[in-house]
């Protein structure tokens, strides 16, 4: 989402607002998760006594720096990939959508199975501390407990639970902090043995088990993306959380290993550790820095437990959520609750529940009964995951060499390479892992196999079952990245731009903004396009407004000026778009008065250039043209059975000006759109008698809901009043506010809210409960004095107005060098043509969102397509793109098939589709900040 409109949808907040996590409660979520203290408890003493001895702090030495070279990539992706399925997004975007659904699968079952074996280890932890204090319950008590906590908080906004996790992590850093500073002062420097980093005791035999316990003490490390969506600022948010964790969880890991190597001596070290096990570090603890401090070191390692627990906890939940999104789960997980996940927290928290109540159940100790295998399966698909996600972070950036620097590329090989060894040792010595003796544990991994042969098997049935399914995979959001140098070479020709409507302008901007010469033609005598109601032809009238709101509709760089109501007027709009060009110093490149009468292509394929002539009579040669005269110019005026006999009065609404033209007359609109129901409206108020003609039903959406502009509240951005709660699905959301519309008369819409264009306009019911307009069905024909409808009644008219649509047309170029597709041109993402070199168009294509900001990324796509005709990199990739691609623009949304849907694609879909390519080119993206060298410097 762009970062303005989150700002526009924090001031329309109507109820306790939205809290967002910053850097550091991103921090402490994520150490919180490596659960420094038990991590230290727990894991130290089986590296010591089972691994490299007191060679075990180079052993977290290496799994730091591989983790942090696995982090340099990690964050790289992160500033572009927006998504809370993490893992399951990245290995997606480098590996592809088959893959994605294996480690999407992957991990659920294992952050799954992570926060069972903690709910009930908490329990059977806490009963062993409360035991020493002669206090004695079940652990099932005590796990019912953490569980409670954990769920209540699960299903609360999760800064609730950043802070608490941030005091419970502050605790036990605080511990292990004090027996660090103890046994400094005790020992000196020998608190420091060089031995800990001599080769050979590093690679002293057991360093597999070594790597294997230093690896798995950094689970939960790679937990910053998935609240990427929940920062206020995730570029920023993400990369320095995970910098920051990596690096404090590395050092800390390597102090204190390397601090308890030397208060044991590196020489007796591994035997110390054998003999002690999980009371080494309590042994120490009370050795160097008191009783007391090992007492409530006891209490710090529950804490630390359901710290990890409730972070683990989250992290599920959040991969639940973002696999039910992409029904890859029931779709009722997928559902929030004031900005939390809280259907997929209640599931997992189920889910939990009921397996530890099974282990309850058979009155075995916990700890013997597979608590430990479930927290090792776990970590080993944690570790899998994270080995996955390393591999396709590779592929990913390897694919955009053009715009990564090599030492990242470099660095995230290398963490790929750490990790799959990783993966490879945890995986192999398992059992040591689980802590278990329970027959067959040690095949346990290949689950993980299964796992991800199940999810690339559904993956392929849904291509082939569900191909809308599929193709919706993964579809994350690409943060704008406008630091993309524009490369600056030499053109040795100009573009022709035709028109100076908001589609022209903006191409124009983006090749003044990339240095590639042009000329731009415009037939009338100022800028503006049909927002101009002088401008012949225009299709403008007194009471038009723009249907999205100021908010989402200005121009990137330029916001409508502050005063300007929520849903301006067209002369309201039109000076903006004047401001626009003011503000970019365009004029001076437009030739006003004159249009384009002609435009032939030179050469096979146009590899010569375009030949234009002009109203004036003259021809130039240009590289390129970018057609840019908009689609409202052409009226559409449909034929009826006796409309030839008709004697009354027949227009198009494209002659329509004001409800004057109206007055004492019976008039009938005949079509639904957003400029018919307009003219209905000023019918109702202005003619003897009004009525309309509707084929099919549609639903008509209020310009506000809650106070907030309709496409503001959509964004789900806004904060609710307390007590409202709204539908995930736009028809039930509309259906609730404007009820059944055949009360009205009007048939029952035969399309899901966003299956067709949508009818910002209410005021239509308003008039129609009043009587003031009456909603008619199809027209069966026309008669002399008026029209008979299907359903068998008849009314006088005197006035017809179509509102009926418009055809596409480009009247300078022969259409016999189109393909046609009920009326529209076929064109590579609605704007290139597929063989015709230097030919593109901007504005060719609808969606159910704002206008400008889509028409400016297809704008740069034609300066994109300019930079690279001429420079030749990535010429051969790009033409055949342009020939042979057919990307799926239209999502999982099955638009109305009718020719006025035919140009429609899916917003999102759109512009991801856009943004990746542009990506993929090395190509800015626009936003409000790329322009800015272009804005005229105030007087």
């Amino acid at each position: 989402m762009d970062e303005s409109l989150r700002a526009t949808a924090r001031q329309f907040d109507q109820g306790k607002k939205r809290r967002v996590l910053s850097t550091q409660r991103i921090i402490f979520l994520v150490v919180a998760a490596a659960a420094p203290l038990a991590a230290m408890i727990g894991n130290l003493p089986i590296a010591l006594a089972r691994g490299n001895g007191a060679g075990t702090p180079g052993a977290f030495l290496f799994a730091g720096v591989t983790l942090i070279c696995f982090a340099v990539g990690y964050a790289a992706m992160s500033r572009r990939v927006v998504n809370t399925g993490a893992f399951y997004t990245y290995v997606a975007k480098g590996l592809g959508k088959r893959a994605g659904v294996g480690a999407a699968y992957t991990a659920v079952v294992a952050y799954v199975s992570f926060t069972i074996g903690l709910a009930a280890f908490f329990g059977y932890f806490l009963d062993l501390v409360l035991g020493e204090l002669g206090i004695h319950r079940s652990w099932l008590l005590y796990a019912a407990g953490g569980m409670v906590a954990v769920a209540v908080l699960g299903y609360r906004s999760i800064d609730l639970s950043s802070k608490i996790l941030g005091v419970l992590m502050a605790a036990e850093v605080a511990i292990l902090a004090i027996f660090d500073i103890s046994v400094i002062a005790a020992k000196g420097a020998a608190a420091f043995p060089l031995e800990s980093f001599a080769p050979s005791v590093v690679m002293a035999p057991g360093l597999g088990a070594g790597l294997m316990v230093a690896f798995t003490s950094f689970i939960g490390f790679e937990s910053a993306a998935l609240y990427g969506e929940e920062s206020k600022t995730p570029t920023i948010s993400v990369p320095i959380a995970t910098y920051t964790s990596v690096f404090l969880i590395a050092a800390f890991y390597l102090l204190t290993s390397w601090v308890t190597v030397g208060a044991l001596g590196a020489g007796s070290a591994a035997s110390a550790a054998a003999e002690q096990t999980g009371l080494l570090m309590f042994n120490l603890v009370a050795k160097f820095s008191g009783k007391s401090v090992s007492d409530l070191m006891g209490v710090f390692v529950c804490t630390s437990l359901l710290a990890t627990y409730l972070a683990i906890h989250n992290a599920a939940s959040r991969y639940v959520f973002a696999l039910s999104r992409e029904k890859l789960l029931p779709v009722a997980l997928g559902r929030l609750n004031r900005f939390a996940p809280s259907n997929a927290s209640i599931a997992v928290t189920i889910t939990t529940i009921v397996c530890v109540a099974a282990f309850g159940m058979t009155g075995i100790d916990p700890y013997r009964s597979g608590v430990p295998v479930l927290i090792g399966f776990g970590t080993l698909g944690i570790i899998f995951l994270q080995g996955f996600a390393a591999v396709a972070i590779v592929f990913y950036l390897g694919q955009r060499r053009r715009e990564i620097k090599p030492v990242v590329l470099v660095a995230s090989v290398l963490g790929a390479i750490g990790l799959a060894l990783a993966t490879m040792l945890v995986a192999a010595k398992f059992r040591l892992l689980s802590t278990s003796d329970l027959p067959g544990v040690e095949w346990l991994p290949l689950i993980y196999a299964a796992t991800v042969a199940f999810g690339i098997g559904f993956a392929v049935w849904l291509r082939r079952h569900k191909p809308r399914t599929f193709s919706a995979l993964a579809e994350s959001d690409l943060r704008a990245d406008s630091a993309r140098p524009l490369p600056r070479i030499h053109y040795d020709g100009k573009y022709c731009i035709v028109g100076a409507g908001p589609c022209g302008l903006l191409a124009a901007r983006a090749l003044k903004l990339a240095g590639i010469p042009y000329d731009q033609f415009e037939r009338h005598s100022d800028v503006g396009g049909i927002w101009d109601i002088d401008n012949p032809g225009s299709s403008m009238y007194e009471s038009a407004h723009f249907i999205s709101s100021k908010y989402t509709s200005s121009f990137f760089g330029l916001p409508m000026p502050k005063d300007y109501p929520d849903y301006p007027d067209h002369r309201q709009l039109l000076r903006y778009i004047r401001d626009f060009t003011d503000a970019f110093e365009l004029r001076p490149g437009i030739r006003f008065n004159t249009s384009v009468t002609q435009a032939e292509p030179l050469g096979e394929g146009a590899v010569d250039g375009w030949r234009v002539t002009t109203s004036g009579g003259e021809t130039a040669m240009y590289k390129g043209l970018i057609c840019a005269n908009g689609v409202t110019w052409h009226p559409n005026l449909p034929s009826y059975p006796g409309l030839d006999e008709f004697k009354g009065e027949v227009r198009h609404t494209v002659e329509y000006r004001s409800p004057e033209s109206l007055a004492g007359k019976r008039v009938l609109i005949v079509g639904a759109g957003n400029s018919g129901v307009d003219i209905a409206c000023d019918a109702a108020r202005s003619a003897a008698r009004a009525f309309i003609s509707l084929r099919r039903g549609y639903h008509f959406v209020p310009k506000h809901m809650f106070g907030v502009p309709t496409d503001v509240f959509l964004s789900g951005q806004v904060t609710l009043p307390k007590g409202v709660a709204v539908p995930d699905d736009p028809s039930k959301l509309l259906s609730a506010l404007v009820g059944d519309l055949t009360r009205y008369g009007l048939p029952a819409p035969d399309h899901k809210a966003l299956e067709s264009h949508p009818i910002m306009n209410t005021q239509i019911l308003h008039y129609l409960a009043h009587g003031d307009l009456e909603a008619k069905g199809e027209i069966q024909n026309f008669t002399a004095g008026g029209v008979r409808f299907l359903d068998g009644s008849v009314e006088d008219i005197d006035l017809i107005l179509f509102a009926t649509g418009y055809e596409y047309r480009i009247p300078y170029i022969d259409p016999g060098l189109f393909t046609w597709k009920q009326g529209h041109p076929e064109l590579y993402l609605n704007i290139f043509h597929r063989r015709l070199q230097g030919l593109s168009v901007v504005g060719f294509v609808e969606f159910a969102s704002a206008g400008y900001q889509r028409f400016d990324e297809m704008a740069q796509m034609t300066a994109m397509d300019a930079y690279i005709r001429q420079s030749g990199v990535g010429a051969e990739e790009w033409s055949a793109l342009k020939a042979n691609d057919r990307p799926n623009l239209r999502g999982t949304v099955n638009y109305i098939d009718s020719p006025r849907h035919a140009s429609y694609v899916e917003v999102g879909v759109y512009r991801r589709t856009l943004a990746a390519l542009r990506e993929k080119f090395a190509w800015p993206d626009p936003d409000n900040h790329l322009y800015q060298v272009l804005r005229r410097k105030p007087a």
